[in-house]
């Protein structure tokens, strides 16, 4: 212990306590200087991000582009009310075999009241599930018909039809479960309210069993 002591000086002490505090103070400014440009691309994975840290005042405008999103990622139940979706309903399996048009009950009521200087469109999905022929020869094409205010909505594609039919070079399968389209609504009718039904023209070339659903949502341009 003799010999340590006559060994501590004044500067002994000060030159061990200030590489100390070099040391340590540099680990802490290496923390604070750890930016995106210093993490290897990939190493921050979805596992490593605590539930809700990302929110969307930590998103930098516009940085999340179409390219961005994985297909199917974003669908109706995901937008938040107020964003640009006004409305949206779907509907139970209906049969498709059926002789006679019929109304197809959707979950909730398609209705709202466009503004002027405002572009609403309407979007409607019908699918097909278990289609099926009774004759081989004919196809099953079920038909999802939308009304709005009573009268039918027409649009570019024509009509909409899920169907089973005889395969082809292009179209294999024999089968196209489901269609859609999307199209201008109210544009002309401002202040007026636009109410949205669905109707089902059955095909009785489908087999019992196939069944048809339907989708409809309106958005507003942004």
């Amino acid at each position: 212990m003799r010999a340590v002591r006559k060994r501590l000086s004044y500067a002994n002490v000060v030159a061990t306590l200030a590489l100390f505090l070099a040391l340590s103070g540099g680990v802490v400014w290496a923390a604070g200087k750890v930016s995106s440009k210093n993490l290897r691309a990939n190493a921050v994975t979805a596992g490593k991000i605590k539930r809700n840290a990302v929110t969307g005042a930590k998103i930098r405008g516009n940085a999340v582009t179409a390219a961005k999103i994985k297909d199917g990622a974003v669908d109706f139940t995901k937008l938040a009310a107020g964003t640009n979706l006004l409305v949206s309903a779907s509907s139970a399996a209906v049969a498709a075999n059926g002789t006679t048009p019929v109304s197809v009950p959707l979950s909730d009521a398609v209705s709202f009241t466009p503004t002027a200087g405002t572009v609403d469109f309407l979007s409607v999905e019908a699918r097909g599930t278990n289609l099926a022929r009774v004759d081989p020869a004919k196809s099953c094409e079920p038909q999802v018909v939308p009304f709005v205010n009573g009268s039918r909505w027409e649009f570019a594609e024509g009509t909409l039809a899920p169907r089973a039919f005889t395969p082809t070079a292009a179209q294999p399968t024999g089968l196209v479960p489901a269609t859609g389209a999307t199209g201008p609504i109210g544009l002309t009718s401002p202040g007026t309210a636009q109410t949205v039904t669905i109707q089902l023209i059955g095909d009785p070339n489908c087999t019992p069993g196939s069944t048809v659903t339907a989708a409809v949502a309106v958005t507003q341009a942004k």
